[in-house]
């Protein structure tokens, strides 16, 4: 069968032996692997072998590590996390609830080496306050202990607990954080200096400072900034303390006293004041 339709662009001459042909040169855009030998063993730079992605990404690597670690340190040196243990300072905290404690706070440092100053006890981020509520360690033998509690009294503040009430400097004060009225008594004592007279908000379920007595400054690892569980009850943690009991002819009438500001996590820096 033959056909009158031809298309030149497919048809071909004929080849002759004595003819020559260029035949066209190919580029590999593999990077030359045409020729590698898969069974070839490839040695890698000393580098490589150490870390595989040599000198360079192994230095940037510890330097990561390095910062990471100097953060955590610091981030150490500045807060602590604690979990409550027991019901000493029901309603405010129960227990498993955890709590971040500022290290900072109360710091005191020795700057009576400096010329001109004269002052061997600055503390630059505020000094323990009424209503604070701080952890301290309260036994360190046989294993250390750590309790929560909130300061009631600082030195050279007359303290005393009498019917249902705390009496400071002879105020009465009426406490609404606490879970019920102290049932007990605790004869008037004066703070020393150094110490701190605290008590639990579970008045009559807390060891305290009217069974161990007052507390060393010394002790207080840190104050109390939040509370960051349970997820429900994340809060920031406030000063807080009673309102003055106001005796009147018709018997004792709560007045409140100033409300101090809020701390809100941060701080307020004391500047050292020269002579």
């Amino acid at each position: 069968m033959t056909t009158d339709e031809t298309d030149d662009d497919d048809s071909f001459a004929p080849m002759n032996a004595d003819s020559s042909f260029d035949a066209p040169q190919i580029v590999l855009s593999h990077g030359g692997l045409g020729t590698l030998d898969p069974w070839e063993v490839q040695r890698r730079p000393l580098g490589q072998a150490v870390w595989p992605w040599g000198w360079r990404g192994l230095s940037e690597t510890l330097e990561v590590i390095a910062l990471a670690m100097i953060m955590f340190v610091g981030v150490r040196g500045v807060a602590h996390n604690y979990r409550v243990d027991g019901s000493s300072m029901v309603p405010t905290f129960h227990d498993g609830d955890a709590l971040i404690v500022n290290r900072l706070a109360y710091k005191t440092f020795d700057l009576g080496w400096l010329p001109l100053l004269g002052r061997d006890g600055w503390q630059p981020f505020g000094a323990p306050t009424q209503g604070d509520v701080v952890i301290f360690i309260a036994q360190k033998i046989p294993a250390e202990r750590d309790f929560v509690k909130r300061i009631i009294a600082v030195p050279g503040q007359t303290v005393e607990v009498h019917d249902g009430h705390v009496v400071v400097n002879g105020v009465a004060y009426e406490e609404s954080y606490i879970a019920s009225k102290p049932a007990y008594e605790y004869k008037a004592q004066v703070v020393p200096p150094g110490k701190l007279f605290v008590l639990g908000d579970n008045r009559n379920n807390s060891q305290d400072s009217h069974l161990i007595g007052m507390v060393d400054q010394g002790e207080v690892v840190g104050r109390v900034d939040v509370r960051y569980w349970p997820p429900r009850a994340v809060q920031v943690v406030h000063r807080e303390f009673g309102v003055r009991v106001v005796p009147t002819a018709a018997g004792a009438t709560p007045t409140p006293t100033p409300t101090p500001a809020p701390r809100a996590m941060r701080l307020q820096m004391e500047v050292p004041s020269f002579p």
